[in-house]
């Protein structure tokens, strides 16, 4: 076969592959959806839409951010408003038509958007207020706030200190081992995920004098529970009673090993209590009213930590 019918075939076979790909570019291609657009948004939302894909068959849009994931729009629908967007943010949105067999088409052009800061706080700002007052105790209570974009975590201070930061759920706190005649000041923060935060008021509170010095009975039957396993020891008790203060008052203090442990907590009948240290451990129980008077201990039992 000569040089010259060996360079015609290939250029032949070249010619065909060229006009294979070309095809497989362009059915690829042309069905795709155009002309996607930005149509309104917010502070937190953007609203989009495109021209419709010429498509036949079972098929559905793809909508895609910074390149990745798919969010599924079924024709004919040709629009989509994507909310709940994190504030100082860049999105770049492209649109594809995706076939039941899963291919793609080419995708559509790109277009961005862009959410400004959030500078907002809070709102309203926490009003916190005392719920009760012993002598060696303070129960407060403040209102709950709400954010225009995030989750809103409370900030507690005592006399000035933060003592309980980013707190999230919680509208209420206990101050124990107070002073007799002693006073105080509250307040709570509301912050957002930004920063932004509403400062609550202040209020003080002074505790009354001790007119009680009767402890309360000591706790007893304390014992294991069977959900009792090393680091937990689930522990019960039958309640202590009190000359002045009900049962849902009395504070319930955890010893391990005979050192305070703040496993405790006021009223009820059982807590868990966590191994500070591996090995045997023995656990006692105290009662403490709200003027401190503190009772004798319970009796003694052992954990295998």
């Amino acid at each position: 076969m000569s040089r010259s019918r060996l360079a015609a075939i290939g250029s032949a076979v070249a010619l065909a592959l060229a006009v294979n790909v070309a095809t497989a570019v362009a059915a690829k291609g042309s069905p795709g959806p155009t002309n996607l657009r930005i149509t309104g948004g917010t502070d937190t939302s953007v609203s989009l839409a495109w021209d419709a894909a010429k498509r036949s068959g079972t098929w559905w849009y793809c909508l895609q951010t910074n390149g990745s994931g798919c969010i599924r729009v079924d024709p004919p629908t040709t629009s989509i408003t994507r909310v709940n967007l994190m504030p100082d943010r860049t999105f770049t949105y492209t649109v594809v038509a995706v076939s039941s067999n899963g291919s793609r088409s080419a995708p559509s052009n790109a277009v961005t958007y862009t959410t400004p800061p959030d500078v907002t706080p809070p709102s309203p700002a926490p009003v916190v207020s005392a719920t009760s007052v012993f002598p060696v105790r303070i129960s407060i209570g403040w209102t709950g706030s709400t954010d225009n974009v995030s989750q809103v975590w409370n900030n507690v201070f005592h006399n000035g200190v933060l003592v309980s930061p980013n707190q999230l759920g919680f509208t209420a706190g206990t101050f124990l081992y107070l002073e007799p005649q002693s006073t105080h000041t509250f307040r709570v923060d509301a912050t957002d995920a930004s920063g932004n935060t509403a400062v609550g008021n202040t209020i003080t509170v002074t505790t009354p004098a001790k007119t009680d010095f009767i402890a309360p009975s000591a706790p007893t039957n304390l014992h294991l529970t069977f959900q009792s396993a090393p680091p937990e020891a689930w522990i019960e008790w039958t309640p202590s009673n009190d000359n002045t203060d009900s049962q849902g008052l009395i504070l319930y203090e955890v010893y391990l090993d005979g050192v305070l442990i703040p496993d405790g907590g006021i009223g009820g009948t059982n807590t868990i209590a966590y191994c500070r240290d591996i090995g045997p451990t023995e656990i006692t129980l105290r009662a403490v009213d709200t003027s401190g008077n503190r009772s004798g201990p319970s009796n003694t039992i052992t954990f295998d930590c």
